[in-house]
């Protein structure tokens, strides 16, 4: 079977960089996120996270709460790989 491989899926499937920068807040693609420390005992917060899914058995929407969030490097990538550790609610 001779499949194509996107080049960047198999960068992503080796070991990020030795190296992760850790933000309490992060811009990406043109939305701002805190984490849950940084919001504690703010008027606002911006640590809550709601994605709205749909499934083949019906909606699967996903809530959840940021508590780290990490920019990933890796060897032969341009782009930096942001990663968000959350709790569901």
């Amino acid at each position: 079977m001779n499949e194509t491989i996107d080049p960047n899926l198999k960068v992503l499937a080796w070991v990020p960089n030795s190296k992760a920068t850790s933000w309490n807040m992060y811009f990406v693609n043109g939305y701002k996120f805190h984490t849950n420390t940084l919001t504690h005992g703010k008027k606002t917060t911006n640590s809550d996270l709601y994605v709205k899914g749909v499934t083949d058995g019906g909606q699967d929407d996903f809530y959840g709460i940021i508590h780290h969030i990490y920019e990933l490097e890796y060897v032969g990538l341009t782009k930096k790989i942001s990663l968000f550790l959350l709790s569901m609610v």
